[in-house]
């Protein structure tokens, strides 16, 4: 992300842009929403349902990833006969919010936390299955669809998801500072204070998770973690 500080709010006229949406002059245009330091949120027409009465816009988000520029978008939906400016503008917030929240998670999935929670699931699915090829070896059960059924049973019943915890934890934290300039930009007050009385204990969950999946990468060293395997495997005979 850039490090200049630069915030711009724009006022859009959404009424204006829905009473002239068959305007093929509006369909090429793209109105900027918000823009803080390298993310710019912007809005376009993207389709219309004449059958139903429905516009449909998409909300996008460009941000800087490393050396390229990426986009994120979210389509939304305003029903002329139904939809209000006020529901259309909240809408709109849902979407800037989940197009954060998605960009923040492909920053998680970058992580060092996150990579080792990946790693630590491979190498416990990979010794899963090798139990439980092992045993069928020995109890000579040899047909595919047995067998794949067997030990498909076996790795999702004690397979491990620590990878998605990361992710859960890091909700907030990567990208605090946007969420909170969002959140006080467009006069979202409540979660603006929520998220500032959560956001020490981010740090404290995350700390957490890691302890426990250096704990269990440890733990897979040992003889008691074999013997646990051998445990969990299911008769089949």
């Amino acid at each position: 992300m850039g490090n200049e500080l630069a915030i711009k709010i724009y006022e859009v006229d959404y009424s204006f842009i829905i009473k002239n949406y068959l305007d093929p002059q509006m369909w090429r245009k793209e109105w900027t929403l918000f823009v803080y330091k390298d993310m710019v949120f912007s809005i376009r027409l993207y389709s219309i349902y004449t059958q139903g009465r429905d516009i449909h816009f998409d909300v996008i988000l460009k941000y800087s990833n490393e050396d390229s520029v990426e986009y994120k978008e979210e389509t939304i939906s305003y029903n002329l006969d139904n939809t209000t400016i006020p529901v259309l503008k909240r809408q709109i917030l849902g979407a800037m919010e989940r197009l954060i929240r998605r960009v923040e998670e492909d920053f998680t999935r970058n992580t060092k936390d996150y990579k080792k929670a990946r790693k630590l699931e491979r190498d416990h699915r990979d010794n899963l299955e090798e139990k439980a090829s092992d045993y069928l070896d020995s109890n000579g059960i040899y047909i595919d669809d047995v067998r794949d059924a067997y030990i498909s049973y076996y790795v999702n019943k004690h397979e491990f998801s620590y990878a998605s915890n990361v992710i859960n934890a890091y909700n907030h934290d990567l990208l605090f500072d946007v969420y909170m300039i969002f959140y006080k930009a467009t006069g979202q007050n409540d979660k603006f204070e929520s998220l500032k009385q959560i956001y020490l204990n981010k740090h404290r969950d995350i700390d957490n998770i890691m302890d426990e999946i250096n704990e269990q990468i440890e733990y897979m060293g040992t003889e008691d973690y074999t013997i646990e395997l051998e445990d969990n495997l299911e008769a089949i005979v």
